[in-house]
């Protein structure tokens, strides 16, 4: 245990791109790339659609367009196949030009180490990282046995084996969430079930499928509202502050002490693409976070959004990416999810 609370301590300060500062790029680089961008771009987005991602996906997609933004039509494409081994082929295929780029996540510090990638850090170039997330655990507030996260830790321990949750894709940061709380001796060890995103979570959960998920609190609210769903923990250091979850406990006022591998997300391009046009995309991405479509109705739809962009340094932010990717490694390779050395 000493090793995995070791580990985990790894995890968290090597995956913690550094912290958010003020973007300067140079007029000199719009300058020098002024017909950038000229044609449609396309958003690869690595979830399915309905799902929480899939949302900010399209959002951000509507503001970059804007005359004001990039003044060019976005095309979303959604590419999760493989634990999302297909988006990174098919970025990895288009040209290096800077229409095509890559939603991507602090996941992929667990997926590029899954057996099956053919591709590495090294083909591409993280452009920013744009927000943070927090997750939360629900279930149907007419189970007849959990109530709160106490009925269920008990219910687990009488009933071994039984009890499964619902959450993100095989070697996801929520995959690696799930196993945590599972060693967690405070925690839960609960059976794994993938889903390609939240929002089928939360549908199965809701239509009674699936006993318990976990899922951004935003994509909850609305069935908590119903008096479907009662949430019982978040997955935060902290309460959340929102109406519907200021009573949830937080994972440490449910006595466990495991490192939270918070989930953040932000985009990749193909490695080579021109700095001038990363700028471009970058300076452009970041005015959307100052926006009120942003601020004042995606965030206010989604309480669990913590502002955190950064594209002030590029090559920190990926040497700090592929550092995070080899210390993931080491943990994935101490829970047995992975074989090698």
């Amino acid at each position: 245990m000493k090793n995995f609370l070791k580990t985990t301590q790894s995890i968290l300060s090597a995956a913690a791109l550094v912290a958010p500062a003020t973007m300067m790029f140079a007029t000199a680089s719009t300058a020098q790339d002024g017909d950038y961008p000229s044609k449609p771009m396309e958003l690869v987005c690595t979830t399915s659609p309905g799902s929480g991602t899939a949302v900010w996906c399209e959002m951000l997609a509507v503001e970059l367009a804007k005359d004001d933004y990039l003044g060019v039509p976005i095309k979303v494409t959604y590419m999760n196949g493989g634990s999302n081994h297909e988006p990174t082929v098919y970025l990895s295929d288009q040209a290096a030009d800077g229409y095509t780029f890559m939603h991507m996540s602090r996941s992929f510090t667990s997926y590029f180490n899954l057996p099956h990638f053919t591709k590495t850090p090294d083909d591409f170039h993280l452009l920013a990282k744009f927000e943070e997330t927090v997750y939360g655990v629900g279930v149907r507030c007419d189970d007849p046995d959990i109530s709160s996260w106490d009925d269920l830790v008990a219910y687990n321990e009488a009933n071994p084996g039984e009890l499964a949750m619902g959450s993100n894709k095989v070697g996801s940061t929520h995959h690696l969430q799930h196993t945590m709380i599972g060693l967690d001796p405070a925690g839960a060890d609960m059976r794994f079930v993938p889903y390609k995103g939240t929002g089928e979570v939360v549908k199965d959960v809701v239509g009674g499928h699936l006993r318990v998920g976990f899922a951004q609190p935003g994509r909850w609210n609305t069935h908590i509202e119903a008096g479907t769903i009662c949430p019982i923990l978040i997955l935060n250091e902290e309460r959340l502050d929102h109406p519907l979850w200021a009573e949830v406990p937080s994972i440490r006022e449910a006595g466990m002490s495991y490192d939270v591998p918070h989930q953040w997300q932000g985009f990749m391009v193909k490695a080579g693409t021109p700095p001038e046009r990363m700028d471009i995309l970058a300076a452009a991405m970041e005015k959307v976070t100052t926006s009120d479509q942003y601020r004042n109705v995606y965030m206010a739809q989604n309480p669990h959004v913590v502002p955190a962009f950064d594209a002030a340094d590029r090559d920190k932010l990926m040497a700090d990416f592929k550092t995070a990717v080899g210390v993931t490694r080491e943990f994935l390779l101490e829970i047995g999810m992975i074989e090698g050395s």
